[in-house]
């Protein structure tokens, strides 16, 4: 399956602005730093506020000097004050590509060693988690384009591709191969074309296929 380019731990400012431009566009066009957008965005927008300083954060974890190590403490005071805002915990240096959105917030938790490709669409209640023991030890390697939606588990080292769907509530332990949309506990493929999940409007905003209208 592809992942995204973009997993690096030790990321370089460019990689650090790329992220974020990116994770910005996943709700309205770029207009530079010091756009008023993305100034509002930065304070009022949880997602993009939430997508911002873990960013950064990862960016100064990945660091070894003393300066960007007293930044990160700061950065980390931020960041624990919006975690518990959102309910969104992620930490820091989890390998995650560009274009993260958090469509709805609450109880959303991410194991650290997981990764998570590009244009992630992540909705309320989500667990994205680690088994311990067994041929499915490990944390998830999730695809590009995927959009998880309300309440689902993605658990143990299974495979989810590229433009997949995880419908709600479902309990993902086995593999999901691209373009399926699985549903159920356990999770079972239910289509095998997810495209057909969106109009055109949601298919824009998910960055995901769609059906011609």
């Amino acid at each position: 399956m592809k992942t995204s380019k973009y997993l690096a731990t030790d990321m370089t400012r460019k990689d650090l602005s790329y992220f974020i431009k990116r994770d910005f566009e996943r709700k309205q066009r770029w207009k530079g730093w010091c756009s008023p957008h993305f100034m509002f965005s930065a304070l009022w927008d949880e997602s993009f506020a939430f997508t911002l300083w873990f960013r950064i954060g990862s960016y100064l974890s990945s660091k070894k000097n003393y300066f960007s190590k007293v930044l990160l403490l700061f950065v980390k005071i931020i960041y624990k004050h919006i975690q518990h805002s959102t309910g969104i915990q992620i930490p820091f240096g989890t390998h995650i590509g560009p274009g993260l959105r958090f469509f709805h917030y609450g109880t959303i938790i991410m194991a650290f060693d997981t990764i998570l490709g590009e244009n992630s669409s992540i909705h309320q209640g989500v667990t994205i988690g680690r088994v311990f023991a067994g041929p499915y030890a490990g944390t998830p390697t999730i695809g590009d384009n995927v959009v998880v939606f309300a309440g689902a588990k993605i658990l143990g080292a299974v495979h989810v591709g590229d433009n997949a769907v995880i419908g709600a509530n479902a309990v993902v332990t086995r593999d999901v191969p691209d373009n399926c949309v699985v549903a159920g506990v356990p999770a079972k493929v239910i289509t095998t074309d997810s495209s057909h999940c969106f109009n055109k409007k949601w298919g824009d905003a998910f960055q995901h296929g769609y059906i011609d209208e």
